[in-house]
């Protein structure tokens, strides 16, 4: 199997971001992104540094 093929598979994947799944936002080159529970988002690249998700639809 080729590298990175199963990261290539989560694109298109959405999920809504419960309490469990974060706790401040989420950090990246000391950058803090906010994220917040009960939005949808959608993984829209992958790379060895991690996902990027793009938010769909923000809480409600």
């Amino acid at each position: 199997m080729q590298e990175g093929y199963l990261d290539q598979r989560l694109i298109g994947q959405r999920f809504i971001i419960k309490p469990t799944d974060l706790t401040d936002g989420v950090a990246f080159y000391g950058i803090l992104y906010h994220l917040h529970t009960g939005d949808t988002v959608e993984i829209t690249a992958v790379s060895a540094h991690g996902l990027t998700v793009t938010i769909i639809a923000p809480q409600q």
